[in-house]
């Protein structure tokens, strides 16, 4: 069944999900009727992305080569949390879509209830992540296996060169109104039409009318925010963040091929390495801290506020919210992007292939893009969750106040640490990964008794992991930093 033979749309907002959603559109329906209000100008900040972003590129046919040169993008292999868990406690987490044969998440976890003095969990199962650690770009190789640096990464981009790019390479032959929208005149179904303070052609307001609405205005939802109800998230308490760029002074050194989140007295503070320059933020609760207060722990900087939430739907009527238009989880662990391109792309499945969709298919969208925001809310609260800071307000708030929705994910991890089922060691559960970097443990070593574990663990078990990550971390020393790498290869013509 083919899809819609025509249709007129209106994208409102020209950030990264403003430009991502017409390129996408363009590239699907090249003879459509397609308008982008561009509204104001982004911010431009670093961005970080998941691996999930290779899911926009392939469909775009967007190669590495032309990617990181056009967004100016280095290469992530995970993320470093410090002082997250506690002060003086640092973590990471990495990216793989494989994991090695043959090893088994409760193996580690009774080695370490066992005090056998395993290496750091993410040196096991994500063996790259060793490499990166020691400021080094994982790359192919067998002793890194099963690592794929085709698959296994994502990227740290300049967002507003990603959006510059995609205006320019896929977006020529539509209509862009440089613009905001003034007012939004509503009926039954949704949007009647749009007003712009200025048009195309003339100084006056303009009407602009379509068969379907984008709102891509973030967190504003010009269009699509009267027509659901923002539904807020209780459990995280930042809603205020300072950023600012910096320019390298050792770009050997600063170029990290890893996020770095380092938790402060009331939030958080990133690190992002673009090609061009660092994006730092400081991410707070503004119930703990004052910006002038902020300002003297991270220094100066343009400061944003936003909400964390989502609207109960994201698609009403005629009118789509795409990524921050629908709903913001927090900046930490980078994925206001992967709701992006993930609305997107979920949006042309359905007018490709569905000529007259209806609430049924409006519903099934829904439900599709509440369950993944859901899934990484739980994802970032278990950041806080297993935290045992308790040094300031804020993290007392966080560690002792809070009652989160990740406990039922928590007693399903527990389930399955502890159970003698049957089980997949090629089996990936992220918020493992989160629990066991915080030091936190389901298994004691009274479970080894209750269980028939598939492969029970042995002192060889922890000697080999040792001997494997000291391998490892000698083995970084032959290879090239991400910026030497870069420099040689993508970036070559920029060094």
């Amino acid at each position: 069944m083919g899809g819609a033979s025509s249709m007129r749309i209106v994208i409102a907002g020209g950030g990264s999900a403003g430009w991502m959603s017409a390129a996408a559109l363009c590239k699907t329906f090249p003879d459509w009727d397609i308008t982008i209000i561009v509204g104001d100008e982004p911010i431009g900040v670093g961005e970080s992305t998941t691996p999930h972003i290779n899911q926009y590129l392939k469909y775009m046919g967007i190669d590495d080569a032309d990617f990181l040169k056009a967004a100016r993008a280095t290469f992530k292999a995970g993320s470093k949390f410090e002082d997250f868990a506690g002060v003086g406690h640092s973590f990471f987490y990495g990216n793989a879509q494989e994991l090695p044969k043959g090893t088994h998440y409760y193996q580690w976890m009774l080695a370490d209830a066992f005090k056998m003095n395993p290496p750091p969990f993410i040196d096991v199962f994500m063996p790259f992540m060793t490499v990166a650690a020691e400021g080094k770009m994982p790359l192919n190789n067998p002793r890194l296996a099963p690592y794929d640096l085709k698959k296994d990464r994502s990227f740290h981009i300049d967002s507003h060169a990603f959006a510059k790019y995609l205006r320019e390479t896929f977006c020529e032959n539509i209509r862009v109104i440089d613009s905001k929208v003034k007012s939004v005149s509503y009926g039954q179904g949704g949007i009647q039409f749009v007003t712009v303070e200025r048009g195309p052609y003339d100084q006056g307001a303009k009407k602009v009318d379509a068969d379907l609405y984008l709102d891509c205005t973030g967190q504003s939802s010009t269009l699509g925010g009267a027509m659901g109800t923002w539904e807020p998230i209780t459990t995280l308490n930042v809603d205020t963040a300072i950023v600012r760029k910096e320019e390298y002074t050792d770009k050997d050194e600063q170029m990290h091929c890893y996020t770095h989140a380092k938790g402060l007295s009331a939030g958080w503070q990133w690190t992002i390495p673009t090609w061009d320059f660092i994006s730092k933020g400081y991410v707070f609760s503004s119930k703990h801290q004052s910006e002038e207060d902020a300002k003297k722990e991270f220094g100066d900087g343009k400061v944003i506020k936003f909400r964390t939430g989502r609207y109960d739907k994201a698609w009403s009527g005629n009118c789509v919210k795409i990524g921050l238009s629908y709903g913001f989880v927090e900046p930490l662990e980078s994925t206001s992007l992967f709701n992006t391109h993930h609305g997107i792309l979920s949006l042309i499945d359905i007018l490709a292939t569905v000529p007259d969709y209806g609430q049924f298919e409006r519903d099934n969208y829904n439900y599709n893009l509440k369950e993944h925001f859901d899934g990484w809310k739980e994802f970032v609260e278990a950041h806080y969750y297993y935290s045992s800071r308790k040094d300031t307000p804020f993290w007392r708030s966080q560690t002792d106040e809070m009652e989160y929705d990740i406990v039922g994910s928590h007693e399903f991890i527990r389930h399955y640490m502890t159970s003698d089922e049957a089980f997949s060691p090629d089996q990936f559960h992220p918020i493992v990964y989160i629990m066991a970097g915080a030091g936190k443990n389901n298994i004691n070593q009274r479970h080894y008794g209750y269980f028939n574990y598939p492969i029970p663990i042995s002192q060889k078990n922890v000697d080999d992991w040792n001997e494997d990550y000291q391998m490892r971390k000698s083995f970084a020393g032959s290879l090239p930093t991400m910026y030497k790498y870069l420099s040689e290869t993508f970036h070559a013509e920029d060094s």
